[in-house]
């Protein structure tokens, strides 16, 4: 099953604060991880709002070289549609980052990993995984 990684488990490991979280990495092809498009554009933003742009963009790069970007289609656009209209009935809506990171994952039928379960488990059916936690 295909892993969509979240930006705060990047983060952890550019910061060094996830040893155990690079080898839950290790446990999985990297053809198995996938980067959905938001979490490329916030570590992209993230590096270049930092005091050392060039060095946080030449580490976001590199962290994530073996990975790929997944982009929303067709499935992923019907996802969106229906989990937004979801929340915004219930009046708990996510992010629009989180929006997409949820629909990309959810239409693909993968698992989400983040350490931010609290505000993605507003959005059902949606696996997650928080390999911060463990």
């Amino acid at each position: 099953m295909a892993r969509f990684i979240d930006t705060n488990i990047f983060v952890a490991c550019l910061r060094g604060r996830a040893d155990h979280v690079r080898e839950k990495f290790l446990h999985h092809p990297p053809g198995e991880i996938l980067v959905p498009f938001q979490v490329l554009a916030e570590l992209k933003l993230g590096a270049a709002k930092s005091a050392r742009p060039e060095h946080h963009a030449l580490q976001v790069d590199n962290i994530l070289r073996p990975f790929a970007i997944a982009w929303p289609d067709h499935a992923a656009v019907e996802h969106y549609v229906d989990i937004r209209g979801m929340l915004e009935k219930s009046g708990a809506l996510i992010s629009q980052p989180d929006l997409w990171i949820a629909a990309i994952t959810r239409a693909a039928g993968g698992t989400l990993v983040t350490h931010n379960t609290h505000e993605f488990s507003r959005v059902p059916g949606l696996i997650l995984e928080d390999w911060l936690q463990s």
